[in-house]
């Protein structure tokens, strides 16, 4: 028997998809709100959304180098210090964001939170070996839609709280900060500090050098690293622009004649409300879909047709005219994103050899960092590029076409999937 097997694993991963939530719960507020938050600090209409891009891009441009460092030191020190580490950034860059007062300010705190990336992989391997095999793919995919759930509430607390309450942008971030306080403590004290069953030996250096080498030899890891990577790049893609388009929808033709057109009264409230309601019903669905669909038809199928859907969402709200049709459409792309993401990890859990796995599964945050700075890297590329037309005057157009473009890749990339094999497993 595993010595893992001994430990208290649903309250392992109980608190494992709290952490993951309430640090989401916060960076989500940060990634629907900036362009409101930069507008509030005098930058230009014409400037948001490549600054935007340019901005959460730079959140994984500067955490990705950290990864397999963090790896290495949670593999031979301690699992429970990279994770709280994690948390104490987190919780730091909110507080900054929430007092900051310019431009400058708000674009560091959010760089900040680079530092903060590093421990969903270190989760997701403690529950992969944690969790008995009758539950594996349902945690996995529960901690999964975490995030999503996170993406959901976030935004939508915080709308509630500025058009509702009336209240600043910094009341809700403050509550973020709070709840990843708390959790921060919860995972001191309520869960045990796991130990790899098989540690590696080395310094600290050498074994990320090690996990680096082996993760990316692997055939099978590299392609559902490229199936992860085109997923997450065509999601975020759209994050950056979607207020702008939300207010596009809410205000109509005039929304080129306002001088602060995110700050038009309902446009808040709206950000919130589509963006959260629209996360959270894509992060309820999609656990559900993975526990149907994955025992009868097999995770590459269901990969393919997460991609599929996410592809039509976003081709979709190119034309949607309505704030229902625009929900409809995220709830869809959001739905599809937790799908794609959980049904990744899910492969390489199963399908990876045993003793890459851990590596395997933590250093997935490579190409999940490298579809996140792709993504909205594009996006402040595209968004240049386009052309006012009726429905679209602030020109977005581009950054959905690209969105589609590279969500298509992702189902001809899903071909690359080699099935796993029984000794593999």
């Amino acid at each position: 028997m595993s010595r893992t097997s001994a430990l208290p694993w649903q309250r392992i991963v109980t608190i494992y998809v709290l952490v993951q939530f309430a640090e989401i719960f916060g960076v989500a507020m940060i990634y629907a709100y900036l362009p409101l938050a930069l507008e509030g600090a005098g930058v230009p209409l014409r400037d948001i959304a490549t600054l935007s891009g340019a901005t959460t891009a730079g959140i994984f441009l500067v955490g990705a180098p950290q990864v397999p460092i963090w790896l290495a030191i949670a593999e031979l020190r301690s699992r429970r210090l990279v994770i709280v580490r994690s948390g104490l950034i987190a919780l730091v860059a909110l507080i900054a964001f929430a007092f900051a007062q310019e431009a400058w300010q708000l674009i560091g705190a959010t760089l900040a939170l680079g530092f903060w990336l590093g421990n969903t992989g270190v989760m997701l391997a403690t529950i992969r070996e944690v969790a008995p095999e009758r539950a594996r793919t349902r945690s996995i995919a529960v901690f999964s839609a975490a995030a999503p759930m996170g993406f959901a509430l976030g935004p939508l607390l915080a709308g509630a709280m500025i058009d509702g309450l009336g209240l600043s942008l910094a009341a809700p971030i403050m509550v973020a900060a709070l709840l990843n306080a708390a959790l921060i403590v919860a995972n001191i004290v309520a869960i045990p500090d796991v130990r790899p069953d098989h540690p590696p030996t080395g310094r600290v250096l050498e074994v990320a050098r090690r996990g680096l080498r082996e993760v990316f030899t692997d055939r099978r890891i590299r392609a559902g690293y490229l199936v992860l990577g085109l997923a997450i790049a065509g999601e975020r893609m759209l994050r950056p622009v979607f207020p702008l388009r939300i207010a596009e929808v809410v205000i109509g033709p005039a929304v080129t004649g306002i001088t602060d057109p995110l700050a038009a009264p309902g446009v808040s409230g709206a950000v919130g409300i589509l963006t959260g309601l629209s996360a959270l019903g894509g992060a309820a669905i999609a656990p559900l879909i993975a526990t149907v669909l994955a025992p009868r038809i097999g995770i590459s199928r269901v990969i393919a047709i997460g991609f599929v859907s996410a592809a039509s969402a976003a081709a979709a709200m190119i034309f949607v005219g309505t704030a229902l049709g625009l929900a409809l459409a995220n709830t869809l792309l959001a739905a599809a994103a937790s799908l794609l993401q959980a049904m990744v990890y899910a492969w390489l859990a199963n399908s990876v050899v045993k003793h890459r796995r851990s590596a395997a599964l933590s250093l997935s945050l490579f190409p999940l960092y490298a579809g996140a700075v792709i993504g909205p890297l594009i996006t402040s590329v595209a968004a240049r590029a386009g052309v006012p037309r009726p429905g679209d005057e602030l020109a977005l157009t581009p950054v959905f076409v690209g969105s589609v473009l590279l969500l298509a890749l992702g189902l001809v990339a899903v071909r690359r999937l080699p099935p796993p094999s029984p000794n593999e497993r």
